[in-house]
């Protein structure tokens, strides 16, 4: 690979909570250990890339989500495709319920997922804002903010899903569970912006789109610093050992 393309999946509309900074911190991770980086936005109604190494999509209001649910769809089959082929793939909050097989709002309306993960989001009325501590399946802890009002369920056929993690404190997705994972494709309720506060997440995905260890750097060591504060001040917050 001599260039590493991150597709931004429309940055405009889904971006309120600060998602952008997941690419952000992808992207300079990655040039720090001297791999060039492509970041390539997509708006609605524009041509995909031929291919990406790492896909991310933020979050929004469902004004912004019905603004976009049509380009979902058209260019759903592709996402799948590259889920399939083992692409990294990061959805957030609002983005990984259109990335989903549906949505349901309070009003009783239904919009029709990408179908890249077996989950159904079912909107109501109260929000869940509140900080938020994640032990994940295969080891670790995961520390955030969410603010979305999903209660999140498993479709009948997820087989080769999982939880992202389980819930130490907060809502998630409204089992004592957060997220989900497929593959190397992952969705999360997550803010924070969630990758430079939990770097290890971020060099994971990297880790698989270079498809090779991550070799150290000094660059990283104050930034995951920061983060490490970070996680432990909300766990402080929570009375959870993070």
């Amino acid at each position: 690979m001599t260039v590493l393309r991150i597709l931004h999946l429309y940055p405009r509309e889904l971006g309120i909570n600060g998602d952008a900074g997941n690419v952000l911190a992808l992207a300079e991770r990655a040039r720090w250990r001297g791999v060039d980086v492509d970041v390539v936005s997509h708006a609605p109604g524009a041509e995909l890339p031929p291919s990406a190494d790492i896909v991310h999509i933020g979050s929004g209001p469902l004004s912004s989500q019905r603004a976009v649910a049509e380009d979902v769809a058209r260019i759903a089959p592709r996402l799948r495709q590259w889920r399939d082929a083992g692409v990294p793939i990061l959805a957030i909050a609002g983005g990984w319920q259109l990335l989903g097989e549906e949505i349901e709002t309070p009003d009783g309306e239904t919009i029709a997922g990408a179908r890249v993960f077996p989950t159904r989001a079912v909107l109501g009325s109260r929000r869940h804002v509140a900080e938020v501590v994640v032990r994940m399946r295969d080891g670790g802890i995961l520390a955030g903010f969410e603010n979305h009002s999903a209660t999140t369920t498993f479709g009948a056929d997820a087989s080769g899903a999982a939880p992202l993690g389980d819930v130490v404190s907060g809502f998630g997705n409204g089992d004592k569970t957060e997220g989900v994972v497929i593959g190397n494709a992952i969705g999360t309720h997550l803010h924070g912006p969630v990758l430079p506060m939990n770097p290890v997440l971020a060099d994971r995905m990297l880790q698989t789109a270079l498809r090779g260890e991550l070799p150290p750097v000094t660059q990283t060591e104050r930034v995951d610093r920061y983060a490490a504060n970070a996680r432990r001040a909300i766990g402080a917050r929570l009375g959870v050992a993070v």
